[in-house]
């Protein structure tokens, strides 16, 4: 690896111009690294276009061409299938409105030495207050079906990862499917046996506003939100497609194991919670989190 390894950074962007400049000048500042940054813009309507205009006079800002993709799953897609990442030594996802800290892509560089793929926890950023949000709980066996590894702007991706997921994306017809792309890219690394090191350290600023996509999942308007799509059977589901998904990238005994609990995760009958709840100690990394889906089950509320 050269002595400044070239990080191409995917970033997705949809009516961000109130936080994109700050955004991008975070990223083009990071020590240690030379960075690409591919931009998908999804159909903004703001300021964005002109300022991606404007910002792309930089050669390291590569833009693909402007399409509608109608969410942040879909355009964080689009560029896994068709940024040009050749000469890359990593892989980074950004989002449009955080402010990544100064070393955070050459610390999380170095640890691919250990891992195929990295992520990180983050500092939440309110108008009044700033939250720890920390993901780094060890992993489960079976973490990945049912959580991501944190915030996708924080993952890094060797080359051999990215290009496994690249082909899944480009090739598994649920990839569209599935509810969000960073827990979609967590499973296929996962579900393939690689490695994947969650850091404790935070390495961005995560910026909570009204626009945002996906947030923090923190306060209780949030837990009335997840607590409606549990007892529908929505959040279920979704598990259902990323286990298919992960189910024909693993190997094995573990396809197998991945097979079945679609299976059960598409069924919403007691026997099918039963069976959940017996290996609920491999699907959550908290502890807390174990005990709340152990008592769901158990209601019948999931």
């Amino acid at each position: 690896m050269p002595d400044r390894p070239l990080v191409v950074v995917l970033l997705a962007t949809h009516d961000g111009a109130a936080f994109l400049r700050e955004q991008i000048d975070s990223i083009l500042a990071q020590r240690g690294v030379d960075v690409r940054i591919v931009v998908s813009d999804d159909g903004s309507t703001d300021a964005t276009p002109a300022l991606l205009d404007e910002l792309a006079a930089d050669p390291r800002i590569v833009l693909l061409p402007a399409g509608s993709y109608g969410s942040a799953h879909a355009n964080f897609l689009r560029l896994i299938r068709d940024a040009p990442v050749e000469g890359a030594d990593a892989v980074a996802f950004s989002d449009q409105d955080d402010v990544w800290r100064p070393g955070r892509l050459a610390a999380q560089v170095e640890q691919l030495a250990i891992a195929d793929a990295v992520s990180a926890n983050v500092i939440a950023v309110y108008d009044d207050r700033r939250v720890l949000l920390d993901k780094a709980q060890p992993q489960r066996s079976l973490d990945f079906v049912l959580e991501s590894a944190g915030p996708g702007c924080t993952f890094v991706l060797s080359p051999a990862a990215f290009d496994l997921v690249r082909e899944v994306v480009r090739t598994d017809p649920e990839a569209d499917a599935a509810p969000i792309h960073d827990w979609l890219v967590y499973a296929i690394v996962r579900a393939a046996g690689l490695r994947w090191h969650i850091d404790p350290a935070p390495v961005i600023d995560y910026r909570q506003h009204g626009a945002n996509d996906t947030g923090a999942n923190l306060g209780w308007a949030q837990a009335r939100t997840r607590l409606r799509r549990m007892r529908s059977g929505a959040f279920r589901r979704e598990a259902a497609v990323v286990a298919r998904i992960a189910s024909r990238v693993a190997d094995g005994d573990e396809r197998a194991r991945l097979t079945a609990l679609a299976a059960l995760l598409e069924r919403g009958d007691a026997r099918a919670r039963v069976a959940l709840l017996r290996g609920v100690g491999s699907l959550r990394r908290r502890r807390s989190e174990r005990i709340a889906l152990a008592g769901m089950l158990l209601l019948g509320v999931w």
